[in-house]
């Protein structure tokens, strides 16, 4: 059984933490929405585990999360309605996920795209292989919806 690296977070970190899995999977449903979140929690704990501040360096992480870090992407400004239930969703699955209180499924990932879609020959070279299936550093772990997960 492996021990799971505790994370620090605050009240900020949750909020900006829902915000980044609203703008990147509101549209995928719940389990995608849960997915990135799952991502998010895993790169904080593999990337950032020293860090004062490892969901905050996470989520504006330059180009990991580009709708929370590069002005040029069109979610970049974007912001919830009030009352938006995705978004709602979003906020209550945030702490459990990084307390450990909800599975993660899938399977620890680090990266994920929807490969039907994806443009950048650098997800593809180093990440999901030409076949999606992932490469040898970068196996696909899960597929949830239309977005592959690899470690």
């Amino acid at each position: 059984m492996s021990t799971m690296i505790s994370i620090s977070y605050s009240k900020e970190d949750l909020d900006n933490m829902a915000l980044c899995v609203w703008k990147e999977a509101r549209g995928e449903g719940e389990l995608g929405m849960k997915a990135v979140a799952d991502v998010i929690v895993n790169r904080a704990r593999a990337w950032y585990p020293i860090h004062d501040n490892p969901i905050h360096a996470t989520v504006y992480a330059h180009n990991q999360f580009t709708s929370m870090s590069v002005p040029s992407d069109p979610e970049y400004n974007l912001q919830p309605k009030e009352g938006d239930v995705q978004y709602a969703f979003c906020q209550s699955i945030c702490e459990p996920i990084i307390l450990g209180q909800m599975s993660d499924i899938t399977n620890g990932a680090l990266y994920y795209a929807n490969v039907k879609t994806m443009t950048s020959g650098w997800f593809v070279n180093v990440i999901s292989g030409s076949d999606g299936k992932g490469t040898e550093n970068h196996p696909l772990k899960a597929v949830i919806g239309k977005q592959s997960f690899y470690a």
